[in-house]
């Protein structure tokens, strides 16, 4: 009886009234999150010439590190924003304050001036992000969540491969500011049609709950404390053990107020309840894991083209490109994967196929074929698209559609901080093998890549978790059918 009480409670609710999105308001949600993406693959290219202009790439990396923290900081609050005010406005609000801090960091003419506009887009882009997601899924049936998703993972998976092309594009046409003028004539663009286009948000049926400040602070802190810790081992691993050791406790506590907190409000900031059903938070573990599947290759593979081949950021993106093509294919073969093998027999695949794509890379030499090179990139484009799109989609379709702007800010923020900390593994595994081996040369990134295989092995576990919780799921629905 307790088990048919508690499966009647987690059982999403039935979809609302209202009709999905239109064609133009998912064409809006899509383009705004992929801006956001964009934006920080883009301005990576554009940092030797940043350094060139404003000095030392030590503090010229704080012009990513300060849009991280932000974009940390800002995305737990974009539920209660959205709930408050409407996902229609807070949607237009950070896409015109992405287009001023853009603005203002190509007019920057000192370095401090960088970062701090940096920080003004960070945090547009961190609600930005959560909130495209809201507005693309908002009255979406149950049943048509994994092809929303698909749109918005195959969008997630491109940007950061176009990155690096069209930042080596923009920075030889334009310099460094053009990586951020770029964003202004687009996000004005967005934000027009936006207002004219996307429909108004319907009348709230009842009161807005009051703002966590608690809740708010705590988890920015965590956050920002999180992203400092890995930013410190990136850099210096444990070598400078307090450096690294007071953030990462700074996030522990200020995280245990954070959980304490919002279990006990009354109107808590995020709905952490939601970790208690069983698909979702097994979907959100495989989410933080497929950093490494998604981020780790975003940084090796560039490098070992630039540094090991010696090809230009342009040549290097166009090489990187050629992983679209399995992202593209992966859309329509996840949806098809999805109805046989379920969300998590889906991710199976799709880390299978990527560690199947990274063997390869585990033998570069400064004579590998490019061929091989592009299918590679190929086959793992493909199994990537196999991998976040399917852990997205379980976990929205396993809460009510009420609970999609909490979830959409949880899942957002573990994927980025889940990111972070995989591009940190990866960098100081990277600086070992090049200190071992006297330079970035062939061996090095081989060595890598070792690693980074071995890892991927370790992602399976949360996938097969995820599948036998899908497969409970489906025999608790049988038996209640």
């Amino acid at each position: 009886m307790a088990l048919t009480e508690q499966t009647k409670e987690d059982a999403p609710s039935p979809p609302r009234a209202a009709s999905g999105p239109t064609i133009v308001t998912m064409a809006v949600a899509v383009t705004g999150g992929f801006l956001a993406l964009l934006d920080t693959t883009i301005v990576n290219v554009s940092l030797h010439e940043t350094t060139a202009r404003f000095g030392s790439i030590d503090q010229v990396q704080w012009v990513v590190t300060t849009y991280l923290m932000a974009l940390a900081a800002t995305m737990p609050a974009t539920g209660w924003l959205a709930t408050r005010f409407g996902v229609r406005r807070v949607f237009a609000a950070a896409t015109l304050l992405f287009a001023l801090g853009s603005a203002a960091c190509a007019a920057s003419q000192t370095l401090p001036e960088l970062i701090a506009a940096r920080g003004i887009a960070g945090a547009a882009a961190g609600v930005l992000t959560p909130v495209s997601t809201i507005l693309l899924t908002s009255g979406v049936p149950r049943e048509h969540l994994g092809r929303v998703q698909s749109l918005n993972g195959s969008v997630m998976l491109i940007s950061p491969l176009l990155g690096p092309t069209i930042g080596g594009l923009l920075v030889e046409a334009g310099g460094w500011s053009a990586v951020y003028v770029v964003n202004v004539p687009l996000c004005a663009a967005l934000f027009l049609v936006t207002l004219r286009r996307v429909r108004k948000d319907p009348p709230r049926e009842s009161a807005a709950k009051p703002l966590d400040v608690i809740g708010l602070v705590s988890s920015a802190a965590c956050t920002v404390c999180t992203v400092l810790a890995v930013h410190e081992f990136s850099d210096h691993a444990l070598d400078g053990r307090a450096a690294f050791l007071v953030p990462l406790a700074l996030a522990v506590a200020s995280g245990a107020v954070f959980v304490v907190r919002e279990l006990r409000a009354a109107h808590p900031l995020l709905d952490v309840r939601l970790f208690a059903h069983r698909v979702y938070r097994t979907a959100a573990i495989n989410i933080f894991c497929l950093g490494f599947v998604l981020y780790s290759p975003m940084m090796l593979i560039p490098l070992y083209f630039e540094t090991a081949r010696g090809e230009t950021a342009v040549t290097t993106g166009l090489l990187m490109s050629t992983g679209g093509l399995g992202v593209v294919s992966a859309v329509w073969l996840c949806r098809v994967l999805m109805k046989r093998l379920g969300g998590g027999g889906t991710v199976v695949v799709g880390i299978t196929l990527t560690m199947l794509a990274t063997v390869p890379l585990t033998t570069l030499s400064s004579d590998t074929s490019y061929v091989l090179l592009c299918a590679s990139l190929v086959v793992r484009g493909l199994g990537t698209g196999l991998t976040i799109v399917p852990a997205m989609t379980r976990a929205f379709q396993s809460i009510r559609p009420q609970s999609i702007p909490d979830a959409s800010s949880q899942l957002n923020l573990i994927q980025r901080i889940g990111g972070t900390v995989a591009l940190a593994v990866v960098t100081v595994v990277l600086e070992q093998a090049a200190r071992q081996r006297h330079g970035l040369v062939p061996g090095a990134f081989a060595h890598s890549f070792t690693w980074v295989l071995a890892i991927y092995a370790v992602t399976l576990l949360p996938a097969l978790a995820l599948l036998l919780a899908d497969r409970k799921e489906a025999r608790v629905g049988a038996v209640h059918a």
